[in-house]
């Protein structure tokens, strides 16, 4: 059965199997809606042909609820009123569902190959609203409340007519998935720091084990010993860190081959002495991980440092950080290059609680395609996050250590002071992207120019990556694209494939 929507401002109910009530209104957009029985599958491949998001969601706790076809036809008149969020050049779709008592829901959509997530946008109000019907023993035992997801259009037309590919027959514009989790009690109104636990403890400690691990993938990244890291005392080091959602081997998977040029010649370099620090990104701080990083090296290191992403931050917090100075002077004096690719230098205008489902999305989108498998994207951390965050959460401390709002974020002030450990040179690689042309065109709510005001490689600020403090001047600039002219080639997550990345790192580390 179908239903079509004609743009109107009311709700109107869907056809969905299993006795599953679904309400949406699309103003101003025409839609073709129907029931999935048979859902396709998701086309994220893991290395052992399984679907990656379907592990990720398996992993989690998720389970299916319901799924439909959405067909965009056709854009009503432009005199029509349309949904619109902060932040947005997009016009939105609202759905509604209750789900099941006692459990939750997410809002998955996939559209040619590319996966974007959806929180209730109510879902604060509602664990609020429980809590305290609960606390006062008025709340009825189960009890689930009506969930509201809005759903950019431009991510429903993706693989349309309105999109920039052709309308599949049988699929429609897009699958949109309704997928269903028990409600944990316990993080309902909780406070950050139980939500913090919860994260480290059920989705991070269970895709990542921390601690230093050598940089060989042909023998799984081994960890160090103890005795392996005293062995590096008065050496000379390759220290690797990697960003948010990622690890040591896909954040730099670009050139971990044993066979790669680079790391054929890094190796004639550092020898074995090339290590990465692999922590977790999202229960604790840049600031936690470079403490606990120092806290873990041995003394008197000839230390050079490639980091990427988040972990500029975590290098700068290592490396600058008041709280640290005692620890590091017992680790090392002195940095022979410290290079910073796609670096986080200055935060990201992404790194605020409003745009965290857009965040999330960005890695969702470069997870889901294989060709941008460089990003080493953790999807079951991504989707254990977005679980949390559809309890309710307002709050995540490692996000807001990431934020470019220097007049909030006394992490980065503290790092921007003149406190410094001197550095041989500062090697800066950042890019200015435009998706317009590649495979994440018409994902139009990323809507990334709006959000950071300023260029970007979809993640970080172009200007950001390179600035430091007054004190930290900046020895050599990579840069694809310029703050006013955007590239469409290197974008946040595939600097390490780039043969002028490669060839840079070989002359800069000798």
């Amino acid at each position: 059965m179908e239903v079509i929507t004609h743009g109107e401002v009311g709700l109107t109910s869907l056809p969905v199997t299993g006795g599953v009530s679904i309400k949406v209104r699309a103003p101003g957009l025409r839609v073709a809606w129907r029931s999935v029985e048979a859902v396709p599958e998701l086309q994220a491949l893991g290395e052992d042909g399984g679907s990656d998001w379907d592990r990720a969601i398996a992993e989690n706790d998720l389970e299916p609820y319901a799924a439909m076809a959405a067909q965009p036809i056709a854009v009503e008149s432009v005199a029509m009123p349309s949904l619109a969020m902060p932040d947005s050049e997009d016009a939105f779709v609202e759905m509604r569902a209750t789900p099941p008592p006692g459990e939750g829901l997410l809002v998955m959509v996939e559209s040619d190959g590319v996966v974007q997530w959806y929180l209730p946008t109510n879902a604060p109000q509602v664990a609020m609203a429980t809590a305290a019907l609960e606390a006062v023993g008025t709340e009825t035992p189960g009890a689930s409340a009506e969930l509201h997801f809005m759903i950019p259009q431009s991510t429903l037309a993706r693989g349309s007519a309105l999109g920039m590919a052709s309308l599949d027959a049988e699929t429609g514009g897009a699958i949109v998935r309704f997928l269903r989790f028990k409600i944990v009690e316990d993080l309902l109104g909780a406070a950050v720091e139980k939500v913090i636990a919860w994260i480290a403890e059920k989705v991070e400690a269970k895709n990542k084990k921390e601690g230093f691990r050598f940089f060989e993938s042909e023998n799984n990244f081994p960890y160090l010993t103890d005795a392996d890291l005293q062995q590096l005392s008065g050496q000379r080091v390759l220290l690797l860190t990697h960003g948010i959602f990622s690890s040591l081997a896909g954040a730099f998977a670009g050139i971990s081959a044993p066979a790669n040029p680079v790391l054929q010649h890094l190796r004639g370099i550092y020898g074995r002495n090339i290590i990465g620090w692999d922590h977790w990104t999202v229960s604790k701080t840049p600031l936690e991980n470079a403490t606990e990083l120092l806290a873990k090296l041995p003394p008197n290191l000839q230390p050079d440092i490639v980091c990427h992403s988040r972990g500029a931050l975590v290098t700068r917090a290592m490396l600058e950080h008041p709280d640290l100075e005692a620890s590091r002077a017992t680790r090392f004096s002195f940095v022979g290059k410290a290079v910073f690719v796609a670096g986080a230098c200055q935060g990201s205008q992404l790194a605020n609680f409003a745009s965290i489902n857009r965040l999330l999305n960005v890695y969702s989108a470069i997870g889901s395609i294989p060709a941008l498998g460089s990003a080493g994207v953790v999807l079951n951390v991504i989707v254990g996050v977005l679980r949390v965050l559809a309890h309710g959460a307002t709050r995540l401390p490692s996000l807001e250590a990431l934020s470019s709002d220097l007049s909030k974020n006394t992490f980065l002030q503290e790092l921007n002071n003149d406190l410094t450990t001197p550095t041989g040179e500062i090697i800066v690689m950042h890019a200015n992207y435009d998706p317009a042309n590649g495979p994440l065109a018409g994902l139009l709510d990323l809507n990334l120019d709006t959000i950071f005001s300023t260029a970007n490689d979809m993640v970080v600020p172009y200007t950001g990556a390179e600035v430091f403090d007054k004190w930290q001047q900046v020895g050599t600039n990579l840069r694809f694209g310029t703050a006013s002219q955007t590239q469409p080639v290197v974008m946040h997550t595939n600097f390490f494939f780039q043969p002028g990345v490669q060839q840079f790192l070989q002359s800069a580390l000798v």
